[in-house]
């Protein structure tokens, strides 16, 4: 760990330790929905509650996004991040007061709108105090611990009774304030809303161990860029028919769509089937187990691989083993009626696919992508950018009941052999239209998107005449 990084690594445990709570809350249902099946909770819990139950995520996490857009931009990174720690723990009082299924929609309404907040300002807040060369792994590791949580609730909910775990639930959300609480506002906020020294000083903090001179150099060019970013329109208007935000748009909404329709849904729903086909004495909700386990390692081998090999490379890779997985299973699939006997032999394939496609998706596609979308944009629209990303991909709930149509209409392998094509287009997409952001300041990433090589000197002239004025309007405000 280098020295003068320190506090970025200690940061990036603090967010680690929200995101896992988020994991570990928002797995709630997972193992304890089950024990109302076996009369193991105090009170009834009926499938049309249940229902609608699930049905409140969604919600919970669109308004909790674009809440987020809001406070984010207003009070900081920080606060809205401490913000959902409070939220959350208000969730887990509803958890261990619940005594009828109106509380656990309280909870559950919470607990989402919660993790649609963290989900949202996370990234941004990573991606904007941390350095560029471990940018992407550390970002990564923190949206990686979120699985950790997953799993553990899974694990500790199958041996823990359900008011055991009702009344000690709301430890997590505490320690997640505690771990936000002490950690330094983002400098490139400070600056937004014109609190220089502030700014410097947390700037400071974060390097703490590098020489002064090296520091007033970065802080510097910090400033100028604030500067730079912000003397441009933030309207919503502007952010979709500004041509300067055009690349930017079609490359994080091209790779959200392309995540969308990638199948994870439908190779989920898919389990029971393949383990029949297979043979394979596995209990379903293992499978489920599986299913976290191996987005949590991965999580992690991406988090070692992002800054060292890049992000362009480890997608390609995910499409490549996605529509090869997917295609192997559209095989297996389309013969088998044919030769039913000879083809069930094998249906261990089917297993080894479904493996492969989760390790290929969980190294690329389903964590890269967002990385990707913070780094893309100018800090003018940045936050708006992502809230409007995460609200696009609400898109995946209409888009997977329209597969499932697709499914009843033209049958099981064509929607296979579909998302196999899909993925080879992303392959296409992500060669041809994404470039690399590995190792690069969010200042370089606006240069390469403009097609600048560098900043000539009569735009750096100009950047400094308008962080005089805008420092002299700050002032005089």
């Amino acid at each position: 760990m280098e020295d003068g990084r320190k506090l970025q690594y200690v940061v990036t445990c603090a967010v680690s330790i929200l995101t896992s709570t988020m994991g570990f809350i928002n797995t709630w249902a997972t193992p304890m929905i089950r024990k109302f099946w076996l009369d193991e909770a105090d009170f009834q819990f009926n499938d049309e509650e249940t229902k609608l139950f699930f049905n409140i995520t969604p919600i919970g996490l669109l308004v909790g996004t674009v809440f987020a857009g809001y406070i984010c931009d207003k009070f900081g990174r920080r606060t809205t991040l401490l913000t959902a720690t409070v939220i959350a723990a208000f969730g887990s009082i509803f958890t261990a007061l619940s005594s009828a299924a109106w509380m656990l929609y309280v909870m559950q309404g919470l607990w989402t709108f919660s993790l649609g907040i963290v989900w949202t300002v996370g990234n941004i807040y990573m991606a904007e105090i941390v350095d560029p060369d471990i940018r992407g792994g550390l970002t990564l590791a923190t949206r990686s611990m979120f699985h950790f949580g997953s799993l553990l609730m899974v694990l500790i909910g199958e041996t823990v009774s359900y008011r055991a775990m009702n009344n000690w639930i709301i430890i997590a959300p505490l320690l997640s304030f505690a771990a936000i609480y002490p950690i330094p506002e983002s400098p490139y906020y400070l600056l937004k809303v014109g609190l220089e020294e502030q700014a410097r000083k947390e700037m400071s903090r974060l390097q703490e161990n590098v020489g002064t001179e090296d520091i007033d150099t970065q802080f510097e060019k910090m400033k100028t860029l604030v500067t730079m970013e912000m003397q441009n329109s933030s309207s919503f208007f502007k952010f979709i028919s500004n041509k300067r935000y055009r690349k930017a748009l079609i490359i994080t909404f091209g790779l959200k769509l392309f995540y969308i329709l990638s199948g994870t849904t439908v190779v989920q729903g898919l389990y029971i089937t393949i383990l029949i086909e297979g043979d394979i004495k596995l209990n379903p909700r293992k499978m489920v187990d599986i299913d976290v386990a191996i987005k949590v390692g991965i999580g992690i081998l991406s988090a070692l691989l992002v800054d060292r090999v890049g992000r362009r490379i480890l997608l390609l890779w995910s499409f490549i083993g996605c529509s090869l997985s997917i295609a192997v299973i559209a095989l297996y699939f389309g013969v088998r009626d044919y030769y039913t006997q000879a083809i069930q032999s094998i249906g261990y394939v089917t297993f080894a696919a479904v493996i492969i496609f989760l390790i290929s998706n969980s190294l690329g596609l389903a964590s890269i992508k967002e990385v990707i979308e913070v780094e893309l944009f100018p800090l003018n629209v940045r936050v708006m950018a992502v809230v409007t990303l995460y609200v696009f991909g609400g898109l995946g709930y209409p888009l997977h009941i329209g597969v499932r149509e697709f499914e009843n209409s033209a049958g099981r392998v064509s929607v296979f052999w579909t998302l196999a094509v899909i993925s080879v287009l992303g392959f296409v997409f992500t060669y041809f239209v994404l470039p690399e952001t590995k190792r690069k300041s969010l200042k370089e990433i606006q240069e390469m998107l403009r097609g600048d090589d560098n900043v000539s000197e009569q735009e750096m002239t100009t950047i400094q005449e308008r962080t005089e004025r805008f420092r002299d309007r700050v002032i005089s405000g």
